[in-house]
């Protein structure tokens, strides 16, 4: 029985670790893809939702919400369909680490995690009372769930991204919306689409520079987040037209419903057009590192001077020119400087002789030379063999005649080792 038992722990632990490498064979329909699509966007509207009601609503009271409602049933939904086609692709005969498609597997794991986390939420709102604002972003139990949530979002764009070919798939530009969406719901408290701090008024000095720091530090975070999954899509897939426009739409719209921002979200529609027109120009990607230098730098200056030049058109911009034309410079170098993440410069090789000299020299320095003589010493007392040993002043050649290194002496291993690195061993046998 104990040993039935233990063959079931370790059979079940090999499945759990399949899963975690999330090397399914299946290939994923069409069908299948869309569906935990929509299901994923489904969830992360749900978080969205619930953080929209800690924000406007301050007399939440009880972890059974509408909003956890639309939350967990997003969740539901995506782990009950997961289940179903890996108990479906089970019966069918395959093996219980791939019933998923590639890709998913850690999206059926999130799933669980997430599960896992709301019970551990629903505990620490009854013992600590429900968060509102900024704690309800940093409390333990939600950065748990955005954990899980991200792992199971990004299930498409791991699916697509262990597929042969450049093209990327439309649901795997969503899934990285929506990694977005997921990364941008921990800064909402300083996202230019959530809180417009360059139109912000404030009554003195103080509190206007401290609205400025976080009007410019809302423009720098948000440019690094988007550029660095833009720049992440680029470095394994060509992106077809509209494919940032979608990205940072689906984003914005998220963004943007948290203090009702509805004029913005098309803002940062047009925003992505432009970053996909400068994607059909210059074509970038790891071939063209250049054009990726030049895009980086492009894409985030025109997304940024399109929102600072829509708040100064709708109801003005409180900063000083050097302000707002400084941020739209430093989003650029932002862009830049994370490419450089992304296609780092070529690394010189050394060439071989300067290999084998640098290698000589740190033996030497290490005095590797002497530990070698010493233990060859100790060896050459214990065992039986012969070397033609010739002094190292007139050596061309070290000759072994018996083929097993510990049986040459001492004093040959160390004279050896103290001429020049370069071929001069020649083994007439070799076992």
């Amino acid at each position: 029985m104990v040993v039935q038992a233990r063959e079931l722990a370790r059979t079940e632990m090999e499945v759990a670790r399949e899963l975690i490498r999330d090397r399914g064979s299946l290939p994923p329909t069409r069908r299948f893809e869309w569906t935990v699509v929509v299901l994923c966007t489904w969830l992360m509207a749900g978080a969205y939702l619930d953080s929209w009601a800690h924000r406007h609503s301050a007399s939440l009271e009880s972890f059974f919400t509408p909003w956890h409602a639309v939350l967990y049933s997003g969740m539901f939904a995506v782990l009950i369909f997961l289940g179903r086609s890996a108990l479906r692709n089970q019966a069918r005969g395959h093996r219980p680490d791939r019933v998923l498609p590639a890709g998913y597997g850690l999206s059926f794991i999130g799933t669980v995690l997430f599960g896992i986390g709301g019970v551990i939420d629903m505990f620490w709102h009854l013992h600590f009372g429900i968060e509102v604002s900024l704690a309800a972003l940093i409390s333990p139990p939600h950065l748990l769930l955005m954990l899980a949530l991200g792992l199971i979002v990004t299930g498409p764009l791991r699916a697509a991204w262990q597929r042969p070919g450049t093209g990327a798939p439309w649901t795997a530009v969503i899934s990285a919306s929506l990694l977005l969406s997921m990364f941008t719901f921990f800064d909402q408290f300083d996202q230019p689409l959530v809180n417009t701090w360059a139109a912000a008024q404030a009554a003195t000095l103080t509190t206007t520079r401290y609205i400025q720091e976080l009007g410019i530090l809302g423009i720098m975070v948000q440019t690094a987040l988007l550029t660095g999954v833009v720049l992440y899509l680029l470095s394994r897939f060509t992106l077809p037209f509209g494919s940032i426009a979608l990205l940072v739409g689906l984003n914005g719209v998220l963004l943007g419903s948290l203090e009702q921002h509805f004029d913005l979200i098309p803002v940062a529609i047009i925003g992505g057009l432009l970053a996909d027109l400068v994607l059909l120009w210059l074509r970038p990607g790891p071939e063209r590192v250049t054009a990726l230098r030049v895009a980086s730098f492009l894409g985030p200056v025109g997304v940024s001077s399109l929102y600072l030049l829509f708040l100064e058109l709708s109801g003005g911009v409180n900063w000083p020119i050097t302000l707002w034309l400084g941020s739209i410079i430093v989003s650029g170098a932002i862009g830049v400087l994370l490419s450089y993440l992304a296609v780092h410069p070529s690394v010189p090789r050394l060439n071989a002789g300067g290999l084998v000299d640098h290698v000589h020299r740190r033996l030497l320095s290490a005095g590797i030379a002497t530990l070698v003589a010493k233990l060859g010493a100790q060896l050459a007392a214990t065992m039986v063999g012969s070397a033609t040993i010739v002094p190292p002043t007139t050596i061309e050649r070290l000759i072994v005649e018996e083929p097993n290194f510990f049986q040459v002496r001492a004093d040959a291993v160390g004279n050896f080792l103290a001429q020049p690195f370069v071929e001069r061993v020649d083994v007439d046998r070799v076992v």
